[in-house]
């Protein structure tokens, strides 16, 4: 884009307006006739399916062994370039999609057209969007936080990330909910990751009681808080000394009956398994052996890969399921998870940045 930047097309997208002009009547008009007058619904469709125009040939793509872990060449470089822009497109053009839709329903909402077809509101969300009742009045509510989100950092939220987002505002106003949102993108986006549900929501828990009301000293805070949560910038160590006084590290080590994690596979955040380098190391890392003569420093991080070792075997998907189906003290529960999180998440950081060779 030239001149005509993300937020020109939001604006295009969303429009500006809060609600209808006292001529009501004739607004609804205009707009049936600016729909009518606009493109069909299968031409909206065929412009989004049209995204698919810009993905390199599938023809042209080399097929990769599976044990193939070489460097990507400067064309394959190029097409997942090309590739990821596409799919970003996509997912932007999905994520707007939803808010329209929200949009479309408090009109539906206001005006009451569903009176005389259907017996309630929700019946008429249902038939329409085919998802719940529940679901579109969470979409209608969460809507004008998402619209002024996307207006101002343009980028457009998901609903479970406004829902999130929604709680910083009943707290703290509309502004910070915004600027946390943006922080975190910007943030995750240093760790190589994406703003999600439970980052926000860790950095939300995170906050003071108390923002300070001028704009420049709120987003500071913010900055500052997201960065601390999010593990960008900790120079502390990865296990302190207050974190482990109600279980020694060798009582980890054993091998837990009920971890059912597939080799090479490791416990996600959410409490399901993500595949990569980090269930390879972990594979790798028990089958270090110390040599003769080794630096001391490197002496540390061996010992540090064993205990991360041992700490993986026994926090598996069944020792989290079991302690957050524990009624007795779910605050306890979630204040430890996200420690956890923040913790391995300072770890990777200090990893990914440490010196290659």
């Amino acid at each position: 884009m030239t001149s005509y930047d993300a937020t020109d097309a939001l604006d295009d997208l969303f429009g500006n307006e809060e609600g209808y002009p006292s001529g009501a009547g004739a607004a609804v008009g205009t707009r049936t006739e600016a729909i009518l007058d606009g493109p069909a619904p299968a031409s909206s469709i065929d412009a989004v399916l049209r995204l698919a125009d810009g993905l390199p040939s599938l023809d042209h793509v080399r097929a990769v062994d599976d044990q193939d872990t070489s460097e990507l060449t400067k064309t394959e470089l190029e097409q997942k370039e090309q590739t990821e822009a596409v799919i970003s497109t996509a997912l932007a053009a999905g994520d707007a999609a939803v808010w329209v839709i929200a949009q479309g329903l408090e009109r539906a909402a206001k005006g009451r057209w569903w009176r005389r077809t259907h017996t309630s509101l929700g019946s008429y969300v249902e038939a329409k969007i085919g998802r719940s009742a529940v679901y579109g009045r969470q979409l209608r509510k969460n809507a004008p936080l998402a619209l002024e989100t996307a207006h101002k950092t343009g980028t457009v939220p998901k609903p479970s990330q406004v829902k999130v987002t929604s709680k910083t505002e009943e707290q703290y106003g509309r502004d910070a909910a915004v600027t946390l949102y943006e922080v975190v993108r910007d943030v995750s986006s240093v760790l190589g990751a994406h703003p999600t549900a439970d980052s926000l929501m860790a950095v939300h828990k995170s906050l003071p009681r108390q923002l300070p009301e001028e704009p420049e000293q709120q987003r500071e805070v913010i900055v500052q808080t997201t960065r601390r949560t999010l593990g960008v910038g900790i120079e502390t160590p990865a296990f302190e000394s207050d974190s482990n006084e109600s279980a020694s590290i060798e009582a980890l080590s054993f091998e837990s009956k009920s971890n059912d994690d597939v080799p090479g596979e490791t416990p996600g955040d959410d409490g399901g398994t993500s595949t990569g380098t980090s269930g390879t190391a972990s594979d790798v890392g028990d089958e270090i052996e110390d040599a003769e003569i080794v630096p001391e420093h490197l002496v540390t991080l061996k010992d540090a890969l064993r205990t991360l070792n041992a700490v993986n075997r026994a926090v598996t998907k069944d020792v989290f399921a079991q302690a957050a189906a524990a009624d007795d003290d779910a605050a306890e529960y979630e204040k430890v998870r996200q420690a956890i999180i923040t913790k391995t998440t300072a770890i990777r950081n200090k990893a990914l940045h440490a010196p290659k060779i």
